[in-house]
C-alpha cells in the first residue's frame, strides 16, 4: 500500500485540455512563449522559448517546455489562447521544475534518442500589470476561489467564442 503524500497546493488546478469549471468544456490548449528576466532590472536576460500550458489556478501556471528553468526564476510570460491576436501577459517566478523524458524519436533508421522535456511550475506575480494577490477572492454565488489570472484566461477564452460559447453552454 502507497502512502499518500500531503497536497501541498493551496488552491484547486483547472485542467485546460478538459471539462473546466462547470460547464465549461472546452479545449483550451494555449501557447505560452516566455523569457526569464533580470529581478533588479525586470529586463530580459534570455531569448523568448515556447511552451504549451498544462494548467492555471487562482494563483498559478503549470506549462511544459523543452527550454529548463530554475527555481526562483522571474519569467515575463505571453499566453496566447487559441484564435486570440493578443497574447495576456503575466509575471511570475519558477516555484519547481521537473524533467520528464518524452517518448523516443527516431532520427535516423535505427536510431534513437529520448528528449528531455520540463514541466514547470509558476507563482503568478502579475496578469496585465495587476497583482494576482490582490485579486483573489471567493465566488460565493459558485462556491469557487478566483482572480484575475483565472479570469484572464476563461473570461477571455468565452469572448472569443463568442456565440459558439453559447451554444455549446446549453
Amino acid at each position: 500500500m502507497t502512502d499518500k503524500l500531503p497536497e501541498k497546493r493551496k488552491f484547486r488546478r483547472y485542467n485546460t485540455d478538459v471539462k473546466i469549471y462547470f460547464d465549461f468544456a472546452y479545449d483550451l490548449e494555449t501557447k505560452v512563449e516566455f523569457e526569464v528576466l533580470d529581478k533588479k532590472q525586470l529586463q530580459s536576460v534570455s531569448e523568448k522559448y515556447q511552451a504549451i500550458g498544462q494548467n492555471v489556478s487562482v494563483e498559478g501556471l503549470c506549462f511544459v517546455s523543452l527550454q529548463e528553468v530554475q527555481n526562483d526564476d522571474l519569467l515575463h510570460l505571453e499566453v496566447y489562447l487559441p484564435s486570440a491576436k493578443d497574447p495576456i501577459h503575466m509575471q511570475g517566478a519558477v516555484i519547481w521544475c521537473k524533467t520528464v523524458l518524452t517518448p523516443p524519436a527516431q532520427d535516423a533508421p535505427g536510431e534513437r534518442k529520448d528528449q528531455k522535456s520540463y514541466h514547470v511550475g509558476v507563482r503568478l506575480i502579475t496578469v496585465g500589470g495587476v497583482p494576482v494577490h490582490e485579486s483573489v477572492h471567493y465566488d460565493e454565488e459558485y462556491q469557487v476561489y478566483w482572480s484575475n489570472a483565472l479570469e484572464s484566461i476563461f473570461g477571455n477564452y468565452k469572448m472569443l467564442m463568442g456565440e459558439k460559447y453559447k451554444k455549446r453552454s446549453k
